[in-house]
């Protein structure tokens, strides 16, 4: 991923793993303290609720205690500034015949110990269409 693609996905991380709601912005003008330490247009709240794409990807996904897929890629819609899907690779073992899929970002939380779950099973993944990273535009 280029560096424009990787700021774009950690903006879009940053919405989609804020804790909070961002605040919107009282002054055109940055604060000297806010300047220096976020992202133009982000305020320190939702930068503190968000997580580095680098840090998401390669994450396993749990449904209770049993590890049913890992995240292998985050798919965002760039017009909006949202995650779409997140992607998983589900089933095989020890990476020989595992399936790639796509699952609504919605589908899946994380808690405040960064540890993602989804109340999907490994059979719904398993029976699920598997994804085509062709089919891209």
């Amino acid at each position: 991923m280029g560096g424009t693609m990787r700021a774009i996905a950690a903006a879009v991380f940053a919405t989609f793993f804020a804790v909070a709601s961002a605040l919107a912005q009282t002054s055109d003008k940055p604060t000297p303290q806010t300047a220096a330490t976020t992202p133009v247009g982000m305020d320190s709240a939702a930068l503190a609720g968000s997580a580095r794409a680098s840090k998401v990807i390669g994450s396993k996904v749990y449904k209770g205690d049993t590890a049913i897929g890992q995240i292998e890629d985050v798919l965002i819609t760039f017009d909006r500034a949202t995650v779409t899907a997140v992607v998983l690779s589900v089933g095989g073992f020890l990476g020989m015949h595992e399936k790639l899929v796509a699952v609504q970002a919605s589908q899946i939380k994380v808690s405040s110990e960064a540890r993602f779950t989804t109340d999907l099973t490994k059979d719904e993944l398993a029976n699920a269409p598997a994804f085509d990273f062709g089919k891209l535009k």
